[in-house]
């Protein structure tokens, strides 16, 4: 059985010794991630695309034309639409590029502002605050259990990179274990 490939980039670069041919594999397949985005959620929902050509007020062809468009031929009221017809909402962030460990905290620093909104919110009536605090629980429960897991695929510690440090008192001593000063 041959090797699994992740991706089609990366089975390409792993099948052609062609670096032009592999980078431009890589290229078109990342410019069609937009479009692909569009229509897995649209697919995700159980929406045909007459069905969503409906929604948004065109043709099934158009549809179609978004689902397969470059970023360049998709406009930003295209995605609106889109989003809106699929009860969805969307959020266009712009960053410089980010480690992973800056994103984290992006993100960590995000959930902090709508765990504050919805601390806010709570303070409306007896209700809202029942569901926030409920909530909360459930979060709290949820993330750490998500931070367990991510933990947990850290590599182990063998013994062998660990310093130890054993110290044990002797049960019995042996006259020739004693040393005595002469």
């Amino acid at each position: 059985m041959g090797k699994r490939h992740t991706s089609v980039p990366e089975m390409v670069r792993n099948l052609s010794s062609d670096k032009k041919f592999s980078d431009t594999v890589e290229h078109e397949v990342s410019e069609k991630a937009l479009a692909k985005t569009l229509f897995t959620m649209r697919c995700a929902e159980g929406i045909t695309q007459a069905d969503m050509a409906l929604r948004l007020g065109c043709s099934q062809s158009r549809v179609s034309k978004l689902e397969n468009a470059t970023p360049d031929g998709i406009k930003v009221s295209d995605l609106i639409s889109y989003t809106q017809a699929l009860n969805l909402s969307m959020s266009i962030g712009f960053h410089k590029g980010m480690t992973a460990v800056e994103c984290v905290k992006f993100h960590a620093l995000q959930i902090n502002k709508h765990l504050d909104h919805l601390a806010e919110l709570a303070h409306r009536d007896d209700q809202i605050f029942e569901g926030v605090k409920n909530f909360y629980s459930e979060y709290l429960f949820n993330i750490l259990r998500l931070f367990k897991d991510s933990a947990g695929k850290l590599p182990r510690e063998t013994k062998k990179d660990r310093s130890v440090l054993e110290i044990c008192a002797p049960t019995e001593l042996q006259e020739e274990d004693v040393l005595v000063e002469q």
